[in-house]
C-alpha cells in the first residue's frame, strides 16, 4: 500500500508576507477603528463585515493587516477602514473580484444589518457605485439615513485590498482610492518580480 505523498503549498508571491503592511496607504492613524462586527443576513456579510471581511478572508490570506484614519470630505468627518491581505501565488484575483462582483449584486435589493465592535446598530441599503470602477476594482455604497458608507474591493497578482469609508454624507472617493489601491499591489509585485 502506498503513503500518500505531502503536497508541498503554492509558494507566496510576487508580495511576500513581510510586505503586507505595505499595502496599507499612507493615511493609517492607528489600528482600531469601530469595525462592522456582524451581518444581517450573513449571506450578505462581504458587502459590510470589516472584522473577519470575507472577500479578504475567503480565500486562506498567508498574511493580514489593516487600520483606520479618519479625514474630511467637503467639510465633513470621514472614517476610512483598511483591510489587507497576501496570499499564495495560485490566488485568483479575477475569481475574488468576480466573486464579489456576484454577492454585490445578489445582495443589491436586501437591507443589511451591521453591528460595530461597541454594539451600534445601522440598517443599511446596498447600492453599486455611481462611477464606474477601475479595473481589477468593485466599488459600492452602503446607505441609510445618517452614516453613509462607500467601500472597493481591489485584487491584482497575490493581494487584495478592501477600504470602507463612513461618513453621514458618505465616504472618500472610492474610484480614486481604488486606483491609488492597486498602484501599491503593482508597486510592490514589480519590486520584486
Amino acid at each position: 500500500m502506498d503513503s500518500p505523498r505531502a503536497q508541498p503549498a503554492p509558494p507566496i508571491g510576487p508580495i511576500s508576507p513581510l510586505q503586507v503592511g505595505d499595502l496599507l496607504s499612507p493615511d493609517i492613524f492607528n489600528k482600531d477603528g469601530n469595525l462592522f462586527a456582524t451581518v444581517e443576513p450573513e449571506r450578505c456579510a462581504g458587502v459590510a463585515r470589516e472584522v473577519d471581511p470575507p472577500f479578504i478572508t475567503d480565500y486562506d490570506p498567508a498574511a493580514e493587516d489593516g487600520g483606520h484614519w479618519p479625514t474630511t470630505v467637503g467639510g465633513v468627518e470621514v472614517v476610512v477602514e483598511e483591510m489587507v491581505a497576501v496570499y499564495q501565488s495560485d490566488y485568483s484575483a479575477a475569481d475574488a473580484l468576480a466573486s464579489a462582483r456576484s454577492i454585490l449584486e445578489a445582495c443589491g435589493d436586501t437591507p443589511v444589518t451591521v453591528t460595530t465592535m461597541y454594539g451600534r446598530t445601522y440598517t443599511f441599503d446596498v447600492e453599486s457605485a455611481p462611477r464606474p470602477a477601475p479595473t481589477d476594482a468593485v466599488l459600492w455604497s452602503l446607505r441609510t439615513a445618517d452614516w453613509n458608507c462607500d467601500n472597493l474591493f481591489v485584487a491584482a497578482h497575490n493581494a487584495a485590498i478592501e477600504m470602507t469609508s463612513c461618513g453621514a454624507a458618505g465616504g472618500i472617493d472610492v474610484a480614486a482610492a481604488a486606483e491609488e489601491a492597486l498602484k501599491r499591489i503593482e508597486a510592490l509585485a514589480d519590486s520584486t518580480a
